[in-house]
């Protein structure tokens, strides 16, 4: 393989991984140490790496936020498995609030009973619509063509006017402060819907404790579950009151 196709290759591979160090290259495409290390000097001497000691970084990490069809093409086992065990905490004859995620849009396509379900997710109507028993409401708004919601103060006044037995919702940070999303529109709808329900259940991997995010969607006190991927730490759990259930994804209560 020629170096420039190699190139190619490991930009695309650093695109999905947003990490790679010197023995991920070794190791993916069978290189030497040596040969991994130029082509490590020859991508960020073009500009298109950050170099760090060890390996690369994309040039925007920690700055961009993958929009959704990005997130939804890096979807893991740990996100499938959240969203199955959300499955187990719908009932028929409610009504529901269901957050724009991945993790949520996952849980959509596998609903069908009678209930009623109110979002402001394209892809989460879109998945509902092909269950004839589900009936669902969206909010009204504009798009948001990157994270593909809905949003408007129309949507807030909609939302004031409902009663929602669970609002399910997923978050892109967590800390002792409260659960946050990086968008404005999408945090002040979600917060919303935390106020009109009367069970608020989190869907979450555990790498949303490192906290980059700047809405606030509600305090902590106000989770009556979290459903994630591995045990807490004692400092994380203590972010919670006790009277949040934690839930592990596949664990038997």
């Amino acid at each position: 393989m020629s170096q420039e196709k190699r190139i190619e290759l490991i930009k695309r591979l650093l695109d999905e991984k947003q990490e790679l160090t010197t023995k991920d290259i070794m190791s993916e495409f069978g290189v030497s140490q040596d040969t991994a290390r130029r082509d490590i000097v020859l991508l960020a001497e073009r500009g298109e790496v950050k170099r760090t000691h060890g390996g690369i970084l994309p040039l925007d990490f920690g700055n961009k936020v993958p929009n959704f069809q990005s997130r939804l093409s890096r979807f893991t086992e740990q996100k499938t498995k959240i969203a199955l065990e959300a499955l187990n905490y719908f009932h028929a004859h409610r009504v529901y609030f269901v957050d724009a995620s991945t993790i949520l849009l996952k849980t959509c396509q596998s609903l069908n009973l009678p209930m009623t379900i109110i979002t402001h997710s394209l892809d989460n109507c879109m998945a509902l619509a092909e269950e004839s028993k589900v009936n669902v409401k969206v909010l009204s708004g504009t798009l948001d063509h990157q994270n593909r919601f809905f949003h408007s103060s129309a949507a807030i006044t909609e939302l004031e006017n409902v009663a929602l037995d669970t609002a399910f919702i997923a978050a892109s940070g967590i800390d002792e402060h409260g659960v946050y999303l990086l968008n404005q529109e999408d945090a002040e709808i979600v917060g919303k819907a935390v106020e009109r329900a009367r069970k608020v259940i989190l869907v979450a991997e555990h790498q949303k404790f490192v906290n980059n995010s700047y809405f606030r969607i509600c305090s902590p006190d106000k989770i009556s579950m979290f459903i994630t991927d591995r045990e807490l730490t004692i400092a994380e759990r203590a972010i919670f009151p006790e009277s949040t259930k934690i839930q592990l994804a596949g664990e038997l209560d």
